[in-house]
């Protein structure tokens, strides 16, 4: 969220990125968040300037698995939201990276221990992870009793959840996308319906029926055929679902004003450090 890189020369490079940092802490107080699950990368000026941080900003910082040199948890391990009496329970991870200040938990371990504890108390759990990429294969055969998981730490960015126990997405490239996630939910003892999956594999399936040479097995027709109509049964008859939707930030979105003059002043405080600016572009849609 904070820094683009893992570590940042001491100096001018250094007092730049942490004044862009704090910028970024006065702009989400305004937007308003609720729970953000550090990574490798926001530890990039320290653990006491993410601490100072945590403490200039007006929503939780959440991590299961990321202490401090003393054995103890740095920040909150998950946090429950109630939305009118619907209540759902984030949970924060990373994966281990090197650091010399802080220790970690194995992550799945760790999150397993949290789903215990709050599984009685939410109706729905989503998982924030900064997991590399070792770890995110693990994710597909881990035994993680959560309903939907983000996870960050990678370039990479998905349109679908995929076809695993529960939805996992990749939102790439930071503020250049906003991600928006619509739950709809009638029975929470139903199963969650993917509508980007499935329509994904309906326009693969119809894409491979039409691609068939007519000396082709018929039974290969047949099978997309069916594979289409059953996918198709699946989203008409969806109790609980998730679609997604990709805002590409760019001149169509408005600026809101208040976070354009936080914006302003953190360029103007940076200017007088002497060093580069952070890319317009992450913040202004000209």
């Amino acid at each position: 969220m904070f820094f683009k890189q893992d570590k940042i020369d001491p100096g001018i490079s250094l007092d730049v990125a942490k004044e862009n940092a704090n910028t970024i802490v006065s702009a989400f107080n305004h937007i308003s968040c609720d729970a953000f699950s550090p990574g490798s990368k926001d530890f990039a000026a320290g653990l006491d300037f993410l601490k100072t941080l945590s403490q200039n900003s007006n929503f939780d910082y959440i991590s299961c698995n990321i202490k401090d040199r003393s054995k103890n948890l740095i920040f909150k391990s998950h946090k429950i939201i109630d939305k009118n009496g619907f209540k759902i329970g984030v949970i924060g991870a990373s994966s281990i990276f090197q650091s010399e200040e802080i220790l970690f938990d194995e992550p799945f371990s760790a999150i397993n221990n949290i789903v215990e504890k709050i599984r009685e108390k939410c109706d729905f759990i989503i998982l924030l992870f900064s997991a590399s990429d070792s770890d995110y294969k693990k994710i597909n055969s881990s035994d993680l009793d959560v309903d939907f998981a983000v996870r960050t730490s990678t370039r990479r960015k998905t349109s679908d959840g995929g076809k695993n126990t529960f939805p996992i997405y990749s939102t790439g490239d930071r503020g250049k996308v906003l991600y928006q996630f619509d739950f709809k939910f009638s029975n929470i003892n139903e199963p969650l319906i993917d509508m980007g999956y499935f329509n994904k594999v309906i326009k693969l399936d119809t894409k491979r029926m039409k691609g068939l040479a007519p000396e082709a097995d018929p039974s290969l027709k047949e099978r997309y055929s069916k594979n289409i109509i059953a996918y198709n049964n699946i989203i008409n008859n969806a109790v609980n679902s998730l679609q997604i939707k990709q805002i590409m930030l760019d001149k169509t979105i408005q600026d809101n004003p208040h976070v354009l003059k936080i914006v302003d002043e953190g360029k103007i405080k940076t200017r007088n450090l002497g060093g580069p600016l952070e890319d317009p572009h992450r913040w202004h849609n000209h």
